[in-house]
């Protein structure tokens, strides 16, 4: 414990005379020498890997957040540490100086079992309506020290100002601009009736008279989080995404039992505010790393409601209408998938620590005009001192027919086939390439 708070103390000090090397976000940095990066979706991690030992640096995109830092720090160990890494145990917290504009607080948990030293460390920086987070793994107290010059080059930006959409922004006219569609194809014709259109900040589901918004995700305030509040969550992306529009005239919030996967629903007879029309609405939210996923339903009575969706289940099965199809000239360029995850064992008779598991990968696809494609797939996986890792490279032609994609050249020479679909956010789409035949291998891309 002593060596952590050793480590605390050199993650909060932070200096300002070293040339910066890089940036991301609102962070700029200098990498260690010799380490490894990799860009993630939403941050970017460092990394040594040695038959001793293994570092980590993840530095993660800021999100919104209230001015309290100890609150924020909070939210962010669930959310990266908790909920992210699968850890578990009260970390040792401590308020730091400030950087700039950002107040910075700082906390670890440490464990030295069967002769191996493991620290996680979190620093979180609240300032500007933002907090920004630096995680920080190590097997070795030789990191220590790399960890406080990396700190020692820390400097935080103020956010780029950006004009955000309202939540609850009204369907754009006929003849908006095509600027405001990302993709060749903003529209999907289901099978079932169901009309699918990217607008601006959702996307719009429509049968009939029944209109369904696809939000896309927005943070929960940390204070929130606890189990059980079915009342103040539903009320918070009503307020955000429903109420400017719409008059309830009462919000019926569903109360679960004991629950882990709980439900998030609320429902109402409404008036529309602008025209004067009675609607019922209903809001139903899913919970994925922190965001809320809202789906927005407005129909125009509880029968037309009920109709469509007999179960509370088949409102959150709406979001699988997020979907659009890929044309060759929206694949030109670059597209990559990252992750990263660890995860710490032990022996479920003695209790005795059995090491760290740690699994990262990371693919990138280049598409050209031509037809052609190049990808490269790198991963490692396994405890740490007899990780296995893996590089592969292809490169061949790409053909695009009725929701799927053919790579020619794959793994011995075979031509390999995916379902391929954009799937929309509010930072642009996402290129979605599940394997025929073997679903297990799902490629999430994002543009570079």
């Amino acid at each position: 414990m002593k060596k952590l708070f050793g480590l605390m103390a050199a993650v909060l000090w932070l200096g300002w005379g070293v040339a910066l090397a890089d940036s991301f976000d609102i962070f700029e940095y200098t990498p260690p020498q010799g380490w490894k990066k990799t860009n993630l979706q939403g941050g970017v991690m460092l990394s040594l890997q040695t038959k001793e030992s293994f570092g980590g640096i993840v530095l993660y995109a800021s999100v919104p957040a209230g001015n309290n830092p100890e609150q924020n720090f909070k939210g962010e160990w669930k959310r990266l540490v908790e909920e992210g890494l699968g850890l578990s145990g009260e970390p040792t917290t401590e308020m730091g100086p400030p950087n700039g504009e950002y107040q910075n607080m700082a906390g670890g948990i440490a464990a030295t079992q069967d002769g191996l030293n493991y620290v996680v460390l979190l620093s979180t920086f609240t300032g500007n309506g933002r907090a920004a987070s630096v995680l920080y793994i190590t097997t070795d107290e030789k990191h220590f020290d790399l960890f406080d010059r990396f700190n020692s080059t820390l400097r935080l930006n103020k956010p780029k100002a950006a004009q955000a959409p309202p939540a609850n922004a009204a369907r754009p006219p006929a003849n908006a601009p095509a600027s405001n569609r990302t993709i060749a194809t903003p529209t999907t014709r289901f099978n079932d009736g169901w009309v699918a259109t990217i607008e601006q900040g959702f996307v719009r589901v429509a049968k009939g008279e029944v209109v369904v918004l696809l939000h896309y995700g927005l943070p929960l305030p940390e204070n929130m989080w606890v189990m059980g509040n079915e009342q103040e969550r539903v009320g918070y992306y009503w307020n955000r995404l429903v109420a400017s529009r719409y008059r309830v005239d009462e919000l019926k919030v569903f109360k679960n039992d004991i629950c882990y996967f709980c439900l998030y629903f609320g429902e109402g007879s409404a008036t529309e505010i602008a025209t004067g029309a009675r609607k019922h609405v209903a809001l139903y939210i899913s919970f994925d790393k922190g965001l809320g996923y809202a789906v927005q339903v407005m129909a125009p009575s509880f029968a037309a409601f009920q109709k469509e969706f007999p179960n509370i289940e088949a409102v959150g099965k709406m979001y699988g209408y997020n979907k659009f199809a890929v044309k060759a000239a929206d694949l030109t360029g670059t597209w990559k998938d990252s992750s990263s995850a660890a995860g710490q064992y032990y022996n479920s008779i003695t209790g005795a620590y059995a090491g760290m598991n740690v699994v990262s990968s990371a693919h990138s696809f280049s598409f050209n005009r031509d037809g052609t494609y190049s990808s490269s797939h790198v991963g490692a996986s396994g405890f740490v001192g007899s990780q296995q890792f893996y590089s592969q490279k292809y490169q061949g032609r790409m053909t695009l027919n009725d929701w799927q994609m053919s790579l020619t050249n794959r793994f011995n020479n075979k031509t390999e086939v995916f379902e391929a679909y954009f799937e929309m956010t509010g930072a642009g789409p996402v290129l979605n390439l599940i394997q025929v035949g073997a679903r297990g291998i799902h490629y999430r891309l994002v543009r570079e």
